[in-house]
């Protein structure tokens, strides 16, 4: 006997939904370095494979090759939020790390979809003091988490999201922007939401569970699979985010994130089109 999987309400689909093409950057040193400036951070640029790389004794801006994706760090800062004369500082206040956080996104500017505040975390250290046994935390800063969307449907995935790190100074400890530009090329019908969890028990991730095991869908929503920024990608594929649980004797409880398509990508159009990553590996079916 077989796994039995716990299926939640199917969502509302459209009939149709987008399909946007990835544009290919075309990353030059001076445009490197023009970003650069808005940090003023100024030094040579460099070719280092999978990025194009400014530094300096302060700053270090990488921007990635295959997509419009950058990262910067302040060199003069450590993990645990300590300057190099100076000790670990408390964190900001909530608003202030906002405003800085939205201060470093226009800085980054060419948002190629609508960034939305996503959360705030905080970033903790633990360290060990002599005399205790517990470490002892501290939340050396705060964290805003962005995130994407295009035509009301949210950009999923590895590659499509940002982070603005704010230190106890109130200023950037590091930020990073991973996203692509796009344009919309045509609209494909949706496969309904029955069919596409049919063929995701059909993978081989429920294979050897059995009857004793428990799977359980706990939501089923739609987005646009954006692949890590290091890969080249042609085409932001529609896909149903999966989200489950499974339980068995030996794992009680184990969370996880798949995404099924959610259009059929004919072999015809994906060769005629020359689309990269029509199919990425990210998709479970």
């Amino acid at each position: 006997m077989t796994v039995k999987i716990q299926f939640p309400e199917f969502p509302h689909a459209p009939s149709e939904l987008p399909v946007y093409a990835a544009l290919p950057p075309a990353w030059k040193p001076d445009q490197v370095a023009q970003l650069a400036e808005r940090f003023d951070l100024k030094g040579d640029v460099a070719d280092a494979g999978l990025w194009w790389v400014c530094r300096n004794d302060r700053q270090m801006l990488e921007v990635y090759q295959a997509s419009h994706s950058l990262r910067i760090e302040r060199l003069d800062v450590d993990g645990e939020g300590r300057g190099k004369s100076q000790g670990p500082q408390e964190p900001p206040d909530r608003e202030r790390a906002l405003a800085m956080a939205e201060r470093v996104m226009r800085m980054i500017g060419e948002d190629y979809a609508k960034p939305q505040v996503h959360s705030v975390t905080e970033l903790e250290v633990r360290r060990a003091v002599r005399g205790q046994k517990e470490e002892e935390r501290q939340v050396v800063g705060l964290q805003v988490n962005y995130r994407y969307a295009l035509d009301g449907m949210p950009l999923v995935g590895p590659g499509a999201k940002a982070q603005v790190t704010v230190g106890g100074d109130g200023e950037m400890m590091q930020a990073y922007r991973f996203a692509r530009a796009v344009e919309r090329i045509q609209s494909r019908a949706t496969v309904p939401a029955e069919e596409v969890l049919r063929r995701f028990a059909a993978t081989d991730m429920f294979a050897q569970l059995d009857a004793k095991s428990k799977v359980s869908i706990t939501s089923l929503e739609l987005g646009l699979l954006s692949i890590p920024p290091t890969e080249v990608q042609s085409v932001l594929v529609p896909v149903y985010v999966i989200k489950g649980r499974i339980s068995t004797r030996m794992l009680p409880q184990y969370d996880f994130v798949r995404y099924v398509a959610a259009t059929e990508m004919g072999d015809a159009d994906i060769k005629r089109r020359r689309w990269q990553q029509a199919r990425p590996a990210l998709l479970a079916a």
